[in-house]
């Protein structure tokens, strides 16, 4: 998804806030900016990577839960 819309990180300004895109557990920071810097080497300077929270067992049950307050999804 971030490669099919590479062009929007290209053009935003650096002089704005990162980006911060949650990601579950099964992935893996270094591997996905590994990737993403083959297609576009800065763009590391516009996003970073931060692993949301573990779901507990309730909200597993209920099939949501809240993200970190502020997070956009």
């Amino acid at each position: 998804m971030l490669s099919i819309n590479i062009d929007y990180f290209k053009s935003k300004p650096i002089e704005l806030p990162k980006i911060t895109i949650l990601i579950d557990h099964g992935y893996h920071p270094d591997k996905l900016t590994q990737a993403l810097e083959q297609i576009y080497p800065q763009i590391m300077s516009k996003i970073q990577f931060e692993l949301s929270a573990k779901p507990s067992k309730a909200e597993k049950e209920q099939g949501y839960f809240i993200l970190k307050e502020g997070a956009m999804w």
